[in-house]
C-alpha cells in the first residue's frame, strides 16, 4: 500500500482488528431489542457477528434477531456467564476461532444479564483475541420502569453501569417516574458515560461502529474489583414438542410469574398458533406470532423458582386431558 506521499505503508498490510461493541443490562431491559436496531442499520453492508450469552441453553433471542431478516454469524455461549472462570477458556477459543471462521467487520457481545463483565479490558488482552479484536464500546441498557427494584437486587447490574460508555435510559415511553433520579444514581457509579432516554431501545444518533474511533475506556475500567462467581439465581428451562390449551398456558403463567425475576419464550399452542412470552418481574405479555415454528422453549429465572414450577404445566395438561 502507498499513502500520499507516495511511502508504503506496511501497517497498511496487517489485517484490521475487528471492532467489539459490549451490550449488557439486566434481564429484560431489552438489550436483544437494541442489538436488532443494529443488524437493520449495517447487516445489508457489513458482516455482523454476534456472540450470545444466555444462563440457560435455548435459541429465544437468536428467533428475535431472525426476525429481522438480516444476514449475520452467530456464536451461542449458554449456561453460564463468559466472564466467569469457569466458562472463560472455552470462551476465548470459541471467540478466536469464530473471528477466523467468518471474518466480521463488527463483533456484538449481548452479555447475560447476569454477567459481570468488569474484566472485560483484561479479556481483550489475552493473546488469542489482543490481535483480532478490540472492545470499541460498552453499552447498558438500563430498564427505566424496575431500575430501583433491580439495582438493589444486583450487584453485577452496578458493574455493567461502572464500565459503560453509553448508558440507555430504556422504555421511557411506559409512564414511569421522572428519569432524574435514575440519572443521579447512575452518575454516582459512572460519571463518564453518554446517558439518553430511548423508547424500544432506538437510538437513531447512536455513534456509527465503522467511523468512531476507539473509546479510551482506561479510566473506567481502574477499579480495584474482582469479577464474582455465577450469580445466585435459579434457571428453569421448559422444552417440548407438546401442545399445550391457550387457557391452561394462561393460567399457568399467573401463577408461576410470582417467582420470576425475568421469563421468556414461546409456548405451542393446541390451536396450531405459536405465543411469544416475555415476563418481567411478574409483567407478562404474550402475543401472537408467526416468525417461529420450533418446539416450546421457555425460560425462567429468578430465587424461588425450581424446576417443580415449570413441572406443573405437564401435570395440568395430563390432568386435564383425563378429565376430558
Amino acid at each position: 500500500m502507498i499513502n500520499s506521499r507516495g511511502v508504503k505503508n506496511k501497517n497498511l498490510n496487517k489485517k484490521l482488528k475487528i471492532p467489539l461493541i459490549l451490550v449488557t443490562g439486566f434481564l429484560g431491559s431489552g438489550k436483544t431489542t437494541f442489538i436488532r436496531h443494529l443488524l437493520v442499520r449495517y447487516a445489508d453492508e457489513h458482516r455482523i457477528g454476534i456472540i450470545q450469552n444466555e444462563y440457560a441453553s435455548a435459541h429465544i433471542d437468536t428467533a428475535e434477531l431472525n426476525a429481522t431478516g438480516k444476514k449475520f454469524s452467530i456464536l451461542e455461549i449458554n449456561n453460564g456467564s463468559v466472564f466467569c472462570v469457569c466458562l472463560l477458556a472455552n470462551f476465548i477459543d470459541s471467540l478466536a476461532a469464530f473471528i477466523d471462521d467468518h471474518s466480521p467487520d463488527l463483533l456484538i457481545l449481548e452479555s447475560s444479564g447476569l454477567s459481570d463483565p468488569i474484566g472485560i479490558a483484561e479479556l481483550m488482552q489475552h493473546e488469542k483475541l489482543v490481535y483480532k479484536t478490540f472492545l470499541l464500546q460498552s453499552v447498558c441498557i438500563i430498564d427505566l420502569v424496575n431500575f430501583f427494584k433491580v439495582v438493589r437486587l444486583s450487584e453485577r447490574l452496578k458493574r455493567q453501569i461502572m464500565i459503560a460508555d453509553m448508558i440507555l435510559l430504556n422504555k421511557s415511553d411506559q409512564g414511569h417516574e421522572s428519569a432524574g433520579p435514575v440519572t443521579a444514581h447512575i452518575r454516582k457509579l459512572n460519571p463518564f458515560a453518554v446517558i439518553a432516554e430511548t423508547a424500544f431501545c432506538r437510538k437513531d444518533d447512536f455513534p456509527d461502529p465503522f467511523t468512531t474511533h476507539r473509546k479510551a475506556l482506561a479510566v473506567r475500567m481502574n477499579y480495584s474489583l474482582e469479577p464474582y462467581e455465577r450469580a445466585d439465581i435459579k434457571t428453569v428451562v421448559l422444552r417440548t414438542t407438546r401442545q399445550f390449551p391457550e387457557d391452561l398456558v394462561t393460567r399457568f403463567i399467573s401463577e408461576v410469574e410470582q417467582y420470576c425475576i425475568r421469563m421468556k419464550g414461546f409456548i405451542n399452542l393446541d390451536n396450531k398458533k405459536m405465543i411469544s412470552v416475555q415476563s418481567e418481574f411478574g409483567k407478562t405479555e404474550i402475543r401472537e406470532i408467526d416468525y417461529y415454528a420450533g418446539p416450546t422453549e421457555l425460560i425462567g429465572l429468578g430465587h424461588e423458582i425450581s424446576q417443580e414450577h415449570f413441572g406443573r404445566l405437564y401435570h395440568d395438561l395430563r390432568k386435564s386431558r383425563t378429565e376430558n
